[in-house]
């Protein structure tokens, strides 16, 4: 589902990626691909997202379909709304409910508090993210918190980070969480807070490797929760 996103998100956006100097080669900005060919391959995407359903509860398939309203309404947001990065972790971490409600039966408290962290998360990163395109975008006409926080962004992206390191403890706390899993997010809090002093909002090339820096986050928070069972 998450490259079905991605899908949708690029025929949206074609017009706008177009003009935007990070997006401007993309397969359908640059006019590779078509919007005939784009829309066979999101229905191939979704055909084979829908197959995998099979393997699933009734309840887990449940919930899997309820996050399809935010994959197709989040390319519209930034027209719209500031908040588009909230939309996209909602929908974009939308696995993490399903993996609790496969292997629980259900979705614990402890996995939704996880959840908002990882939308408080992305908030976070998507915003460092956006810092990239905030002069193209302000000139399309185009809404993100970048361009809602201006020069405040650096002292929001730490809110957001410290934000996530709050709920992720609780979450874990609530799980049941071992001892090991505290001291992973004492590592992911270091990491996040290195990323939030080392932006500096004039510098895209800067904010660009601190947003793929997440990549490491997403390892060490898989490795802390692993840890955390022990």
């Amino acid at each position: 589902m998450r490259s079905a996103g991605s899908t949708v998100n690029d025929i949206a956006d074609r017009k706008f990626d177009a003009h935007v100097e990070r997006t401007r080669f993309r397969p359908l900005a640059s006019g590779q691909f078509g919007i005939r060919q784009a829309v066979i391959f999101l229905i191939v995407e979704l055909a084979l997202a829908g197959a995998l359903l099979v393997f699933l509860s009734p309840y887990t398939r449940l919930i899997a379909i309820c996050v399809l309203p935010l994959v197709f309404i989040y390319p519209l947001c930034k027209r719209f709304t500031h908040w588009p990065h909230a939309v996209l972790g909602a929908s974009f971490n939308w696995g993490m409910l399903m993996a609790w409600a496969e292997v629980t039966g259900h979705v614990p408290t402890g996995a939704i508090v996880m959840w908002a962290g990882a939308i408080a998360w992305q908030i976070g990163y998507d915003t460092v993210y956006a810092y990239v395109d905030v002069k193209d975008d302000t000139r399309l006409g185009l809404k993100s918190t970048a361009i809602l926080f201006g020069r405040r962004g650096k002292t929001y992206i730490g809110l957001f980070y410290a934000l996530t390191v709050a709920l992720w403890s609780l979450g874990g706390w609530l799980s049941g969480m071992s001892l090991p899993y505290a001291a992973g997010m004492a590592v992911i809090a270091a990491h996040l807070a290195w990323q939030a002093w080392c932006i500096v909002l004039q510098r895209p090339a800067l904010n660009f490797r601190l947003f793929l820096s997440n990549i490491l986050t997403g390892v060490l928070l898989a490795c802390t929760a692993l840890a955390g069972t022990w």
